[in-house]
Parts: structure tokens; sequence; C-alpha cells
């Protein structure tokens, strides 16, 4: 069985390459590869099959194979010398020598702190040695079909951890298949066992800009100076599900330039991808047709229902409207009968078409001068029972 879906898997390689179209935006990422994940297709791409530094990115195979070779995520380990030592220059969690977490912690601080103690712990404790670790990843990346994917360490820190947009896109379609993984790639933050709070900064990040951070359902960034900026995430957009990767992004002031590039990309997917809108609410007056010999001077028609259409969002600022309704109605015409039409178009084509009918009756003057004669005749026996009542009751007394 897995013979079958790593064949599948190469076979996906390949078709990817055919369909996907050059990158629609101007962006700094040397490359980018934008995935739909529930295909597999590659509908964008910049550079897809260049490889690159991957840097924190690095993070995701180690999380990845440590869950793949865990089970007990719960279970704690001490922290030792060797899983703290020479990482200096890289971002940590703050693990000390000698104290106590979980596997779960580990896990979280690799992802969201992008914790190089962390993930060195994860190697060590559960390869023996990161040596060892690292050759699991390895492994994984072969089982993947990943053929430009190599893994030097298990936190990112050597340029010798390479890979390609389109096979790190690849890479976290099958990683998030499983659910724990999916639920750290996807988390806001998280409080360590020992009371370290880690957050996901993508978000705040995104915050800075006035992004929608929600757009993202989840990610992991990277950094190294020689790797540039880097960002794998996944978005939901108008009901399709998105990955994309961003690789060598220029390094800009705050670092966040990997940020800007996604949210450029997954703004131009939300903007030229159609999703169903109202473009009229229901109970809205869609137009007054005059009414001759009648009661009122105009009838108004009115939406029954919210009028819908899948458009982009483009689209929806070309709307137009043409009506093609009745001159005029009388009191002679009847509830349901059929009024006209509004013809609803984009660009002068016809979209969609929404037929009107008669809803009320049309009361006329002689008719509305009937229904009053009616009530006053009723009132007025109505008055003359009461009397009668009342003269009837005094006769008694």
């Amino acid at each position: 069985m897995k013979r079958k879906f790593y064949l599948i898997l190469l076979f996906l390689l390949f078709v990817v390459k055919v369909n996907a179209l050059p990158l629609p935006v101007e962006v700094t990422a040397d490359g980018v590869v934008l995935m739909n994940a529930d295909t597999g297709e590659v509908i964008y791409e910049k550079n897809p099959d260049k490889k690159e530094i991957l840097a924190s990115l690095t993070k995701m195979m180690t999380i990845y194979t440590a869950l793949d070779y865990q089970d007990n995520i719960n279970k704690k380990v001490t922290i030792t010398q060797k899983d703290i030592a020479g990482l200096w220059e890289y971002t940590k969690v703050g693990l000390e020598e000698g104290e106590k977490v979980t596997y779960t912690d580990l896990l979280y601080g690799a992802m969201l702190r992008s914790g190089a103690d962390a993930a060195l712990a994860l190697a060590n404790h559960i390869g023996g040695s990161e040596e060892k670790f690292v050759k699991l990843m390895n492994a994984e990346a072969e089982k993947m079909g990943l053929r430009n994917t190599h893994y030097a360490d298990s936190y990112g820190g050597s340029d010798d951890n390479v890979s390609t947009p389109r096979e790190q896109a690849l890479f976290v379609r099958e990683a998030v298949k499983n659910k724990t993984f999916k639920k750290i790639f996807g988390a806001k933050e998280y409080t360590l066992s020992n009371g370290i709070k880690v957050v996901n900064n993508t978000r705040n990040l995104a915050r800075f800009y006035a992004y929608d951070p929600n757009i993202i359902t989840g990610d992991k960034p990277g950094y190294t100076t020689p790797a540039g900026l880097l960002l794998a995430s996944t978005a939901t957009i108008n009901g399709v599900n998105y990955i994309l990767v961003v690789c060598k992004s220029d390094i800009n002031e705050i670092f966040s330039q990997h940020v800007i590039d996604s949210y450029k990309i997954y703004h131009y997917i939300i903007e030229h991808t159609s999703k169903e809108q109202v473009i009229i609410p229901k109970d809205s007056v869609l137009t007054t047709i005059p009414v001759v010999d009648g009661t009122t001077s105009e009838y108004a028609v009115i939406a029954d229902e919210d009028i819908k259409l899948k458009l982009t969002t483009e689209e929806f600022d070309r709307i137009t409207y043409d009506y093609n309704v009745a001159s005029y109605i009388t009191p002679y015409n009847k509830v349901g009968d059929n009024l006209g039409y509004i013809d609803i178009l984009i660009d002068g084509e016809v979209v969609s078409t929404y037929n009107i009918f008669l809803k009320d009756k049309i009361f006329s003057y002689q008719e509305q001068s009937k229904k009053i004669i009616v009530i006053i005749v009723l009132l007025g026996f109505v008055v003359i029972v009461l009397l009668c009542v009342n003269i009837f009751a005094r006769t008694k007394k």
C-alpha cells in the first residue's frame, strides 16, 4: 500500500509541472509554489524546482519524523547538556539542563518558537543521537519521493539542509494529514509544562501590516542570512485549501518580507477566485412599476430572497442591471402575473435573470369604495345591535 502511495506521489511530481502558471504578482521571493492542497495541482510557481536552503523549515521534517517514531508525546524527558550545546547563535525556547519537559512541549517549541534546542532535544531523545535522527529524516524524504531534499541537521543551522519549493509543498500536503502535526502547525500559542509560552509570530506580523491573520491556517517560517526569509503556510479561501511555500524572500528591516510576499499571493487568490456572494439582499426594493386606476400610484417590486451569484471580487464591482418590466399595471392584473424580468450583467453579458411576479392584489378606487361601504354598513349594524341590547336591558329593569 505504501509503495502504491509513493508511486502516486512521484506521478504528482511530474503532473503538477504541466499545469502550473507563472506567478501573477511581484514578490521578492526567489522560489514560490502555490498548490491546491485538495488535488495536489500546482497553480502558480516561480523557480519551483530550484534548490533552496531550508533554514528553519527543516524543523517541519523534524516534527513529522518525531511524531512518526514517538507514539506517546506526553512522555517526559530530561534535558541534557547535549540538547542545548552549541546553539548560541540560533533561536531557542530557553530549555535548561536537568529540567523535565514532555515531547509535546518540544514539538510546540520547535514549531511555534522555532527553538533549535527543542528540535535538537527531539532528535537526541528519539533517535539516540542527532546523527541517527537525521538519517530517519532523510529516509522519510526518500519515502515521499522528495529527490531534491536533503537534511544535514535537525534544526536548520546547516546550509546543507536543502529542498525545492515544489517538494516542500508536497511535504506539507502529506504532513498535515497527520492530525497532531496539523494541530501544531496551526496553533497560535502554547504554554510549555515549564511555564514558557511560545507564540506564532507570523500572525503578529500579519496584524502589523493590517492583514487578516486568520487567512493563514497554519505555517512555519524560517530564516538564516544565506537562506533569506522563508514561509510554508496553508490557507482556505472560498472553500479551497491551499499550500504556499515562499523561499528566499528579501531580508527587510523587521524580517517580515516572507509574510508580505505570502499575503500578496493569497490576496490575489481572494480577488480572482469565485465565491457565492449576495448581490441583492432579501426585502430590497428592486424597482417600482406605475399603477393605473389603482388606489396607489406605484407598485414596489421587492426581492423575496437573497439574490446570490458566484463571483470574484472584481466581477462583483462590474455588475450592472437591465430592467425589462411592464410599463404599468392595473387592478385587472392578478397575483402571480409575470411582470417582466431583471437581467444581471457583467461587462455587458447576462450572467443571471431574476423574474418578477405580482405578489399583492392591486385595488381600484371602485373596489376600495365598496370595501369602505361594506365596513361602514358592518359598523352601523354593530352600533344598532349594541343600541338594541342597551334599550332591551333598560326596559327589563
